[in-house]
């Protein structure tokens, strides 16, 4: 996701300070520039590539704010109504008009299958729970693209709004208790900090290795960032000016060259973070020092200083606007032309929303706040923020009940949504082959090409038609690295009373997507139908185990020797959004492993991935839209690679759905009126349903030992 972060909040107004603390402030807020800066210039040319720039706010915010909290609590001035207070009025102006903008945007530029998603991410992000809802929704750090979510970015303005939530909270509760014991603040508070810190960052540690993408956005893995910073404020730095001053040098090259040599999106926030966060420390550190040949000069230049005035509203503008460009335009990715377009309407919309929305209101609050006075400012932000997320959340309840009433249509389907049906081949007088086993399926039943009818499911609601069984905690092992991840779970689908055979279905979700119809061909047939899967992950065999994946498969190959199936279902090929389809000589080698176990495997051939959404493309373009197919040549070899690779077991059945799934030229995104796809890699689970008895026709010619 997005690795933008919002600025620090200012310092609460304080006492005149001396020069050198002024020009401290004013290094600090260039370092923010800077931060900001190569944000969005990575976010606009950096392809997907984390800046640290996110790492540099947090580090900076834990400063500014415990250094402000700290002052007042040591004067006595501290009032946590006042704090929130003007916390609210400093963040919440301009993070609502952009919310409100993004909800408006969404509903009318974006396909309705969106709504939803952006809307639901819109309330979350008003009450500062976005980087949750990401985590909840399995969603990880991307680079922009035409269906990225358009505040992904608030994951940070989420982590930070925790952090100005409780951190208040704790430093009052600790100058409390210092008082009566009769210690110092800083030091108890230092203290604090440092363990929290240390148990952050050992969680960070853990957490990347583990489940990257649910570290990335979470709260406690990205607290050590904001300890650090606040360290740094409670520890006194006197003296060793050189030293400090070449630091800060130091420390501006490491900020600055870190999106350049890490890949951040991946290894962010383990302990490559160190290398933004200790630039960031090391410029703090070297702030303000009376030596001329620090790098004052380079923070306080007049570019720095304007985007360091404008920096949280254009954090907040520049990647809606960035992934509404690539969306409207249909673009992958935006180029140079696109991405100097970004960013001129994201600086003018920023200036624009500092000056009319963020500065009057800033103004409007008085500097000395009254418990009477605080309260009224935080029901105005309380009721500001209602007027965002009520109408936002009665929409999407109007959303979820319309949706939910579309996937219903799905249990009634009539003969005019033959699927793949209308693929199949035909037989005399033009009607279509029956099945050879007699039966069919929703869509299987002969008569001719199917009258046009409106598309099923409906592109707004395909991403819910999925197998009952796609998140099944019985049967699918979560996506992760790490003790338990190689547990292999096996839950039985089918089980008759006396079964004639037993079928495994395994691997990732290519593979379980078929079992409904493997299920169903075991209820015609009377097999024992078992499922073990594993997000993300194929049946392969490493001589070294490297990985999760590899780990869990070598665990697979020896609990289905145990379990002995007459046959294990797998996936043959791999397909890729931009190029060919491959077979994968570690799949061949664990084929080869059952094979020596006298277990065969039947593969089925892989299905198209798409750069883009097809359901989205419908949604936008039409059925027939060229933009929404895609070239078979582009994903399929002319015929199915896998009978013929060396060393392919003499034993394995290949089934081949590729002609009725794609045209001989093209793969379109509606077949027979039922949506093919229900993302840009997955089939629907209404459209395999009509495959199931072409599929029980090929495993009956391919695995005979079944039948």
């Amino acid at each position: 996701m997005s690795d933008a972060a919002p600025p620090a909040p200012s310092a609460p107004s304080a006492p005149p300070v001396a020069p050198t603390a002024r020009q401290h402030l004013a290094e600090v807020h260039g370092l923010r520039g800077l931060a900001l800066l190569l944000v969005v210039l990575f976010h606009l040319f950096g392809a997907g590539r984390v800046s640290g720039g996110v790492d540099v706010f947090l580090v900076i915010s834990g400063f500014l704010v415990t250094g402000s909290l700290v002052r007042r609590a040591e004067s006595r001035t501290l009032r946590l109504g006042a704090v929130y207070a003007r916390n609210a009025a400093r963040l919440a102006p301009s993070a609502l008009v952009v919310l409100g903008a993004v909800a408006l945007a969404a509903w009318a530029l974006l396909p309705a299958a969106r709504w939803l998603d952006v809307w639901r991410q819109v309330v979350a992000s008003a009450l500062y729970a976005e980087n949750w809802d990401l985590i909840s929704n399995e969603l990880a750090y991307g680079a922009a693209g035409p269906a990225a979510s358009p505040l992904q970015h608030f994951w940070s303005l989420s982590v930070q709004g925790q952090f100005l939530l409780v951190w208040p909270l704790v430093v009052l509760a600790t100058a409390w208790l210092c008082r009566h014991a009769g210690v110092l603040v800083r030091r108890r508070l230092a203290l604090t900090v440092a363990v929290g810190s240390a148990a952050s960052f050992a969680g960070a540690l853990y957490l990347t290795g583990v489940l990257q993408p649910v570290a990335y956005f979470h709260t406690a893995t990205r607290f050590w960032e904001l300890g650090l910073g606040a360290l740094l404020a409670l520890v006194p730095l006197h003296g060793a000016v050189r030293l400090r001053t070449a630091g800060a040098w130091v420390g501006l090259g490491l900020v600055v060259s870190s999106g350049f040599l890490l890949d951040g999106g991946a290894l962010f926030p383990g302990v490559w973070t160190l290398w933004p966060v200790t630039g960031a420390l090391l410029v703090l550190a070297g702030a303000g020092t009376p030596a001329s040949w620090g790098p004052r000069r380079v923070l306080d230049l007049a570019p720095l200083r304007f985007l360091a005035g404008i920096s949280y509203e254009l954090y907040l503008w520049h990647w809606p606007v960035l992934v509404f460009y690539l969306a409207v335009r249909g673009f992958p990715a935006v180029g140079w032309r696109g991405a100097t377009l970004v960013l001129a309407v994201s600086v003018v919309l920023a200036w624009a929303t500092r000056q009319v929305v963020a500065r009057p209101v800033g103004l409007a609050v008085p500097r000395a706040l009254t418990l009477r006075r605080s309260a009224v400012a935080l029901v105005a932000a309380g009721a500001a923020t209602a007027l965002v997320v009520v109408p936002t959340a009665a929409a999407s309840i109007g959303v979820e009940t319309r949706e939910a009433a579309k996937l219903e249509q799905l249990d009634h389907l009539g003969a005019e949504y033959a699927g793949a049906g209308a693929l199949r081949p035909q037989g005399p007088a033009g009607r279509l082959a029956a099945p050879a086993d007699g039966t069919a399926a929703s869509g299987d039943a002969a008569g001719a090409a199917p009258d046009r009818a409106p598309v099923q499911p409906d592109p707004e609601v395909a991403k819910h038609d999925l197998p009952p069984t796609d998140h099944d905690p019985r049967c699918i092992q979560e996506h992760g690295d790490g003790p338990g991840f190689d547990e292999v779970r096996v839950c039985t689908l089918h089980d008759p009373d006396h079964p004639a055979r037993t079928v495994l279905v395994a691997g990732g979700s290519h593979t379980y997507q078929w079992a409904p119809a493997i299920t169903e061909l075991g209820e015609r047939n009377g097999w024992r139908v078992l499922l073990a899967g594993k997000g993300q992950c194929r049946v392969r065999l490493e001589a070294v185990p490297t990985d999760d994946c590899a780990r869990w498969s070598a665990n697979l190959l020896a609990e289905a020797a145990e379990l002995d199936p007459d046959a294990v279902f797998v996936t043959g090929t791999h397909t890729y959004e931009d190029a060919p389809e491959v077979v994968l000589p570690a799949e061949v080698a664990a084929w080869q492993q059952l094979d020596a176990a006298g277990i065969p495997v039947v593969t089925i051939r892989d299905n198209p991935r798409f750069e883009w959404s097809p359901p989205n493309c419908v949604s936008s373009h039409g059925r027939d839209a060229a933009r929404c197919a895609l070239d078979r040549s582009e994903v399929f070899a002319e015929r199915n690679p896998v009978p013929g690779y060396p060393g392919m077991p003499a034993s394995a059945g290949h089934v081949d759905l590729s002609d009725l799934i794609c045209e001989p030229e093209s793969c379109p995104p509606v077949v027979g009126n039922v949506l093919v796809y229900r993302d840009g890699s997955h089939l629907s689970a209404t459209y395999v349903g009509t495959l199931t008895s072409a599929l029980g026709d090929a495993v009956r010619r391919e695995a005979p030992w079944l039948y």
